[in-house]
């Protein structure tokens, strides 16, 4: 019986031990803070989410939904394009005014040297026949004076030869009065008498001129239509047989050899028939290879040709 009251106390004096022990530690434990109370919303602010949720399930009326912010002032497309055009047209009258005054700034800078190096163009153009020179730069006009010397010695050496050359001309001209006829560029002279070819030959060569040489039809016509006997002519194979020559140093194109002319090496051994003559007759085909030495008529040629006068 003892025994048991015993571990009656000591069970109580436990308990009551660790209701101490509890209600120090809860002393000694840090105390939550307070929850802080709501603050009432702004004038004018919209109530939280909740609030307005709460409200409405409660059938009070909720507040205004936000409104969107308003977009800031913008302008008018027409308007924008209106203000764009017209700073593009002084941008414009900007840039031609610029363009004129720079032009007209160049052109009061000309150079006092301008209008006698015009003049120079000109007369150098004119004196030089060379109208490109109205263009070129000054380095150029200043390289034709600086060749003006050899400008003059070649137009004067110009000169003289058209002078030799007009000269002439009227030495031929006056030919035309002693038996000389003219047909296109050329002096025909149709002999009355006879000579030999190579006499006919000299006796051309000391007037200036040859025994006719023949280069067209129209000529081949000419020189038969003068004729009635034998002539001679100006071709020959005297140097090479077979190898036909004119006296004055033209090139043989046509020929005109009657039937049977000329005569080979072959059939006639060694043979003078090396001068040709024209048998007047109205067939086109009238030359004749004849002995140098018989007598004919001679048809000298000279010609009036001089080139660029």
């Amino acid at each position: 019986m003892l025994n048991a009251d015993c571990l009656d106390i000591c069970h109580e004096i436990q308990d009551r031990r660790l209701s101490n022990v509890g209600k120090i530690y809860l002393a000694m434990a840090p105390k939550p803070a307070a929850a802080a109370a709501p603050t009432p919303p702004a004038a004018g602010a919209a109530p939280p989410a909740g609030a307005a949720a709460a409200a409405a399930a409660k059938g009070k009326p909720g507040a205004a939904p936000p409104t969107k912010p308003k977009p800031r002032w913008r302008i008018p497309l027409k308007v924008g394009w209106i203000f764009l055009g017209i700073f593009a047209f002084i941008c414009f009258c900007v840039l031609v005014t610029t363009a004129f005054l720079f032009y007209k700034m160049n052109k009061e800078k000309e150079s006092p040297l301008d209008q006698p190096m015009d003049k120079l163009r000109t007369a150098m153009a004119t004196g030089l026949r060379n109208n490109d020179l109205m263009t070129e730069n000054p380095m150029k006009v200043a390289e034709e004076v600086t060749n003006l010397p050899q400008h003059i010695a070649d137009a004067e050496n110009l000169y003289n030869e058209r002078k030799v050359k007009y000269q002439n001309l009227f030495k031929k001209g006056a030919k035309s009065s002693g038996g000389w006829k003219l047909f296109g560029k050329n002096l025909y002279y149709v002999s009355k008498g006879k000579k030999t070819w190579y006499d006919a030959e000299n006796f051309c060569m000391s007037r200036d001129a040859h025994l006719a040489s023949i280069l067209t039809d129209e000529e081949q016509t000419y020189i038969t239509s003068q004729l009635t006997t034998p002539a001679w002519i100006g071709l020959t194979d005297e140097s090479e047989e077979g190898n036909w020559e004119w006296t004055d140093g033209s090139r043989l194109i046509t020929q005109y050899w009657s039937a049977g002319n000329p005569n080979s090496w072959e059939n006639y051994g060694d043979s003078e028939e090396d001068c040709a003559s024209i048998i007047p007759s109205s067939r086109e085909k009238n030359w004749s290879e004849c002995n140098c030495h018989e007598l004919h008529s001679w048809v000298c040629k000279e010609s009036l040709d001089t080139g660029e006068l």
